[in-house]
């Protein structure tokens, strides 16, 4: 397939240099930067002018930035993309059926929201004259490349089941499983719940390693790596996943509380993941009924 990468920073490359060494696509990298675009080309890959793009892709993966402004995402940079793809687009009159793959982090309904944007430039019809898909990436910046190697799982939310089909084909040599999301939407929130609890996970240990130090466990490491195996929420990948209302039992309500009120006595500092926890559990009973 003929590919083109628009966003040539640490997911573009990443992404288009994997696509390249499966050996079955002819992939071309795009990118503002004239200096990412450099480093690429002395290593041998193809690149092109962001604003002389080659219209006769099959597939459009946007891997450009979204960063965060006053607390908030900027789609500025995305928005310019697909603006640029769209207005180049429009002039081309016999374009064949392309799709567009967005694999930057975006909040629910972006990539729907772009699509009319597109359609509107260019003339176009989703669904009809192009596809358009969210396939999140799960890629570290220190092992990018190596991740989008060996990926643990693919996770795709398309427009229409041709949109899925041709977002397959990309990806049809990586042995691993491909979930197939109901939209555009689903894949999109997917990927913050995914970074979100990697963020709470480590913020939890973080509070737990300061109240360890502040009653005189200086290193706390070997009571996580017990924790790790005696808990079942770190060895049982769906645990609290299902649809079962507030936690409840003998034990969740009782210890949480406990621990909290120790941490506030003993500790003279409040417990902030704990006591989130609480309150949040507090408005589902309120909500659902006591729990499970």
């Amino acid at each position: 397939m003929r590919v083109a990468i628009i966003g040539s920073g640490v997911v573009g490359s990443a992404t288009g240099k994997g696509l390249v060494s499966i050996g079955k696509h002819d992939v071309i990298f795009y990118d503002i930067n004239s200096l990412a675009l450099d480093r690429l080309r002395k290593a041998g890959y193809k690149t092109g002018n962001i604003w002389d793009i080659d219209l006769d892709e099959d597939v459009y993966f946007l891997c450009v930035s979204t960063p965060t402004s006053g607390g908030q995402i900027d789609l500025n940079f995305i928005t310019a993309a697909f603006s640029n793809l769209a207005y180049q687009i429009r002039n081309k009159k016999n374009s064949g059926y392309f799709v567009i793959v967005v694999r930057s982090t975006v909040v629910p309904g972006t990539c729907r929201r772009l699509m009319l944007l597109f359609e509107e430039i260019s003339g176009k019809k989703a669904g009809k004259d192009f596809g358009i898909c969210m396939n999140p990436e799960y890629l570290r910046e220190v092992s990018a490349e190596e991740d989008f190697a060996n990926p643990r799982i693919i996770t795709i939310g398309a427009l229409d089941e041709l949109s899925y089909e041709k977002t397959c084909n990309v990806f049809q040599n990586f042995n691993c499983e491909i979930v197939k999301l109901n939209s555009m939407e689903e894949a999109e929130i997917q990927k913050y719940i995914h970074n979100c609890f990697n963020a709470v996970k480590i913020s939890f240990f973080n509070e737990m390693r300061d109240h360890c130090r502040r009653i005189g466990i200086i290193d706390p490491d070997i009571i996580f790596q017990a924790t790790s195996k005696s808990c079942e929420g770190c060895w049982n990948p769906s645990y609290g996943m299902k649809d079962l209302g507030p936690f409840g039992g003998a034990c969740l309500p009782k210890d949480t509380e406990a621990y909290e009120s120790w941490a506030k006595r003993v500790l003279g500092i409040s417990s902030v993941m704990i006591k989130a926890a609480i309150k949040y559990n507090q408005k589902m009973i309120m909500l659902n009924g006591n729990g499970h």
